[in-house]
């Protein structure tokens, strides 16, 4: 028989914390000693530098291990004033994440003040707030506090990509700046409009990708002759994003140029509740420049804009959304003095419609315009922007489907 074990983890341990390198901590946290990315990245994120700064790498890499994990570990045991504060997208995951940590510290001989399993406070922490506290995104309890250092792991998964599970998290890293720069984004890039890939580009980034740690590679081949997806292998490996019909007009190029004579369609929106629409175009060759206007007010608020976007662009047709609406849009521009005006009835599904649209994407352009009024250079700003970043259940849907409207009168869809 073996050695009855009667640890319950109740300090236990060695009475004296062990002081020592990070590589001695992991290994006396029984963890694999870590590779020298694994100690890059724990290094990245506990530099005490006070700007916002993101790690990237591969799926299997040891992310959560060795940075959030080890990482946090090692700092308090050298700081016992030091404050963490983590944010993860579940409960459960916190909670296990808590958990490693104090596992950590007690084979490091360090002893707690609390065993709460959200929270970490260490023997000799001073003030209010404790050594290490785990929040979800939903939290409501972030205001308030005032943490050395905040990490942010995995704040968006594969599992739940959403455009209001996105907006959510973008709004929470907002409210976190408020508390401290000094955040660490953990994770890796699971759509082309996630937080990771708004900020990629405009914060420090450490990229730990495939081949960066060849003894923790997977065979790839052996994931795609089991059915994973090359987008997935890119985006969890890679760090890629490809194009995908998630996001259909995300390529769709921006041009300088329009016809000079075109019809229009508008969407409309009543009251102000969405966006007022406009799509203007016209063939030329065999691409369709199309200029887009959006408007955050109703319709009929807008009669000046249709007018001057009328003779600007030389529309000598023009098509409006009446659903739910009536003929009232219809009988109002033409008593404001617009001619070729005509109402159209949408009785099919409105996606249905904008992806048929989507198999034209290369044919068709965005023309950004300049030589306009500024508040059109914003509202073509604001379609441009809707158009491209366009998915199946997004709130703002009115450009998309205002260009299908425009697409259907010319003909080029069946516009039902």
């Amino acid at each position: 028989m073996g050695i009855l074990n009667l640890d319950f983890n109740l300090n236990l341990r060695p009475k004296k914390e062990i002081a020592g390198s990070y590589l001695d901590y992991c290994e006396r946290a029984l963890y694999p000693r870590p590779f020298p990315k694994q100690v890059e990245m724990a290094n990245w994120a506990f530099d005490h530098r006070e700007e916002p700064r993101l790690i990237l790498g591969a799926r299997g890499y040891g992310k959560t291990d060795y940075v959030t994990i080890n990482g946090s570990g090692f700092k308090l045991l050298n700081d016992k004033q030091y404050k963490i504060l983590l944010i993860t997208k579940e409960n459960e995951r916190g909670k296990e994440i808590v958990a490693e940590i104090r596992e950590g510290l007690a084979q490091n001989g360090v002893k707690f003040a609390n065993r709460a399993k959200k929270k970490i406070r260490i023997v000799g922490c001073r003030g209010k707030e404790d050594n290490f506290t785990a929040l979800t995104i939903r939290s409501k309890g972030i205001r308030g506090r005032h943490p050395n250092l905040i990490i942010m792991e995995d704040p968006i998964t594969p599992e739940d990509t959403s455009e209001t599970e996105r907006r959510r998290v973008k709004k929470v890293y907002e409210e976190l700046l408020k508390l401290t720069r000094n955040i660490v984004i953990i994770g890796q890039p699971v759509h082309a409009e996630d937080l990771y890939q708004e900020l990629r580009e405009k914060i420090p980034t450490l990229g730990v990708w495939y081949g960066a740690i060849p003894e923790l590679d997977k065979d790839l081949d052996i994931e795609r002759s089991a059915g994973v997806s090359e987008a997935s292998i890119q985006a969890s490996y890679f760090g890629v994003i490809t194009d995908d019909n998630s996001l259909p007009f995300r390529r769709c190029e921006v041009v300088d140029y329009y016809n000079r004579k075109n019809v229009m369609f508008i969407d409309p929106s009543h009251k102000g509740g969405d966006l007022t629409a406009v799509a203007v175009g016209g063939f030329l060759g065999d691409t369709l420049p199309v200029v887009g206007f959006a408007f955050k007010k109703a319709w009929y608020d807008c009669l000046e804009e249709f007018d001057y976007i009328m003779g600007k662009y030389g529309v000598g047709r023009i098509s409006i959304e009446t659903n739910g609406l009536g003929e009232l849009p219809v009988v109002q521009l033409r008593s404001a003095g617009m001619v070729g005006v005509m109402g159209k009835n949408h009785t099919g599904n409105k996606h249905s419609r904008i992806m048929n649209m989507a198999s034209f994407v290369d044919a068709i352009k965005l023309t950004k315009v300049t030589d306009v009024p500024p508040a059109l250079i914003q509202a073509n700003e604001l379609f441009i922007e809707r158009v491209k970043k366009y998915e199946y259940n997004i709130k703002q849907d009115d450009p998309p489907d205002a260009m299908a409207g425009l697409c259907g009168l010319i003909g080029i869809i069946k516009d039902e």
